[in-house]
């Protein structure tokens, strides 16, 4: 009895995919997409920004991107993925901010938003201290890392530091602002959803 392509496995999938099957990317995308883009609705509360954040995703997967090659587990490689898209939009959400002065000048009322936009403020100001607090080479490791999105190898060719190294600074990183981000109770939720 022939085999579909509904059921191939992934890897096979993505193989046809790799060679030009549109019907293969096409299982492929109807085997994740609602999954994805539940995942990301719930943790983004925002249907339409979650649905562009998978769509992109699974464009680039269309698209061969680089990123894409070596996929062992399709699967943990989506999810993954739009885990770390919503991570950057939560970071970029709780980095951005209206100054008080801006928003006075504008005659607009200051509501609810206008407070999240204040705590997001003092997030980044804490987050920035923090931030301030590491050893330069650390904090340096750190911020490729996290915020210019670079993997451990990328940063250990600039750095000159081998990766074990680059590894470490990270984890004793993600260490320190986990230890002293407590006492911010209010915000720590912001700045944690950003950090892991």
């Amino acid at each position: 009895m022939s085999r579909t392509l509904e059921d191939l496995p992934d890897n096979l999938l993505l193989r046809q995919c790799k060679e030009g099957s549109e019907a293969a990317f096409n299982v492929l995308f109807r085997r994740y997409f609602d999954d994805l883009l539940q995942f990301a609705a719930w943790q983004l509360k925002d249907h339409e920004l979650a649905e562009e954040l998978v769509m992109d995703l699974m464009l680039k997967l269309w698209q061969q991107d680089p990123d894409t090659a070596e996929i062992q587990h399709l699967g943990q490689y989506l999810f993954r993925s739009v885990k770390n898209s919503i991570i950057s939009q939560w970071r970029k959400k709780a980095l951005s901010f209206i100054p008080i002065e801006d928003l006075a000048e504008s005659g607009e009322p200051l509501t609810r938003s206008a407070d999240y936009q204040l705590m997001d403020s003092e997030a980044a100001t804490i987050y920035q201290g923090k931030l301030a607090e590491l050893s330069p080479q650390r904090r340096l490791v750190y911020t490729m890392s996290r915020e210019q999105e670079m993997t451990h190898a990328e940063i250990a060719l600039e750095t000159n530091l081998s990766i074990h190294t680059v590894k470490n600074h990270v984890k004793a990183s993600l260490h320190y602002f986990r230890e002293n981000l407590k006492p911010y109770t209010e915000i720590t939720f912001i700045l944690l959803s950003f950090l892991f």
